[in-house]
């Protein structure tokens, strides 16, 4: 039976066009500086490649565990995890200028205390593992939208959470820290994914809870305090992995790990940390621990929200510091609204056309 999709809302295609006159805005600077304008469009791709990945990373884990809250929410992650071709073919601006925008890929500044890291580090295998991590996203999100309502959904998850870990770590290490090429980190992969993972919550418990064409019966106080827990969990998993990384890097105080933490709280970029710290971890946390806030639609709503736009100060502290000695540059919101108009396309009308088929 053929279904009709909704069209696409009037204010998804105003941002859409915003979104095209920013990136234009970003293309002029960048004729001037480059390297500032690669780096503000890295850090707006990794913010909203976040809600489409995560999303895949959640239908995974709600295929496996199962759940309520994974059927309040899948209408929305569905949704999200469609805008993963779109950022395959945003990357494209980082790919073409990677010579310019990572240290270790500058033939005229080369740095000889990399050689050990050139089997890793070169451009025609970092070019060849983007490719292969994206379609591995892309069949994994594929496959699992086929899967959803059969018996198979849960093998086939426990295999793609495997994989969906495996290929953030990848990414991770490329697309961050590689920008600090001699920097190492063993968490860095699992902290960039549970980061994924509570944007694509937030954003998809914000848009459920607020939108009124999927009934607002369904938001019983149960329901409501399960998807609060969800968020709780993750903004305290996340917590917990970024204190420890730092935790482990302060007490062995080797160089080739504090270069990375040094810009970071030696500059005024420690404010943005001290930010984190306060309103992206210890507010939300002890707001989420009132079973009162979470079974109230506003506030849980209100904390959703924030938890997604908050990501814009984590990204920032991942992306940034170690390029730029000083805060901000007037690319860095072009290119997020830019990319972020063009996500923002679609994601509406997909969200509908996914509440039809929800039994």
């Amino acid at each position: 039976m053929n279904r009709r999709w909704p069209r696409v809302s009037r204010a998804e295609g105003i941002a859409a066009v915003i979104g095209v006159l920013a990136l234009a805005g970003c293309l002029l600077l960048g004729l001037h500086a480059p390297r500032t304008v690669l780096l503000s469009y890295l850090f707006a791709w990794l913010f909203w490649l976040a809600p489409a990945l995560g999303s895949v990373g959640l239908l995974l884990v709600h295929a496996l565990t199962g759940g309520d809250w994974g059927f309040a929410l899948r209408p929305a992650l569905l949704a999200a995890c469609r805008r993963l071709p779109l950022m395959a073919v945003l990357l494209l601006p980082v790919l073409i200028g990677v010579a310019v925008l990572f240290p270790w890929a500058d033939a005229q500044a080369a740095d000889p205390n990399l050689a050990h890291q050139r089997w890793w580090l070169n451009l025609p295998f970092f070019l060849v593992r983007a490719v292969i991590v994206f379609a591995l996203w892309l069949w994994l999100a594929h496959g699992l939208r086929r899967r959803l309502a059969t018996p198979a959904a849960g093998r086939f998850a426990a295999g793609g959470l495997i994989l969906y870990t495996l290929t953030v770590s990848v990414a991770a290490i490329d697309w961050v820290a590689s920008l600090v090429p001699r920097w190492h980190s063993t968490t860095l992969g699992i902290l960039v994914g549970t980061a994924q993972l509570l944007a694509a919550a937030g954003l998809a418990v914000w848009v459920s809870v607020t939108r009124r064409d999927d009934a607002s019966a369904l938001w019983t106080p149960r329901r409501l305090n399960d998807l609060g827990s969800i968020l709780m969990v993750l903004v305290l998993a996340w917590g917990y992995l970024a204190f420890m990384d730092y935790l482990t890097v302060w007490i062995a105080d080797l160089p080739s790990e504090t270069v990375w933490y040094l810009p970071r709280v030696k500059t005024p970029w420690r404010w943005l940390g001290a930010f984190l710290v306060l309103f992206h971890l210890a507010l939300p946390f002890a707001v989420l621990l009132s079973r009162q806030a979470k079974q109230h639609v506003a506030w849980l709503a209100g904390v959703a929200l924030w938890l997604f736009v908050a990501q814009i100060g984590y990204v920032a502290w991942l992306v940034l510091p170690g390029l730029r000695g000083h805060a901000l540059a007037w690319s860095d919101p072009l290119a997020w609204v830019g990319i972020g108009g063009l996500w923002w396309l679609g994601y509406g009308a997909q969200r509908r056309a996914a509440l039809e088929v929800e039994p």
